[in-house]
């Protein structure tokens, strides 16, 4: 029941990663955000994290590019793991689902990060989907939709 507010989206970004990298996690940014985003900071901190830990957890790193447009952001947060078997990429949001690499005791998650990220982002009217990448790896593709201050 986060109210909305006015959210410099791109200050988040850097200060995960500067966290990821304090920990000496690879973590980079492509992009900018030109103006604020109206949301739920503590929310969308939530969802991005829950996103970089993935990649970082499955693929080593975690590449951030972002797309500001008038009507919305887009989040695209890219790995270098296996990525997730093509009829798995859906199942991947349900509680509790961790795919066959995830179940060694070394990658740890409880399958919950994905299903809470997606929710974080339809409550903002965005959505949150998955693809393998043809180069190898995943992309997680999390849209924003620009919503008017009120």
């Amino acid at each position: 029941q986060e109210a909305l507010q006015r959210v410099d989206a791109m200050a988040l970004l850097e200060s995960l990663q500067t966290d990821y990298q304090d920990t000496g996690s690879k973590v980079e940014i492509e992009g900018s955000i030109a103006h604020p985003y109206t949301g739920r900071p503590l929310a969308l901190r939530r969802c991005l994290s829950n996103l970089v830990d993935n990649a970082i957890r499955y693929g080593g790193r975690a590449t951030i590019s972002v797309e500001d447009t008038a009507d919305r952001l887009t989040i695209r947060i890219r790995d270098g793991g296996p990525g997730i078997p093509e009829p798995e990429l859906e199942q991947a949001f349900e509680p509790f689902f961790r795919g066959e690499a995830s179940r060694s005791r070394d990658t740890g998650g409880t399958g919950l990060g994905l299903g809470i990220s997606r929710n974080i982002a339809r409550a903002h009217g965005g959505d949150l989907i998955l693809r393998n990448r043809s180069e190898g790896g995943l992309e997680v593709i999390l849209t924003l939709p620009r919503i008017p201050a009120a």
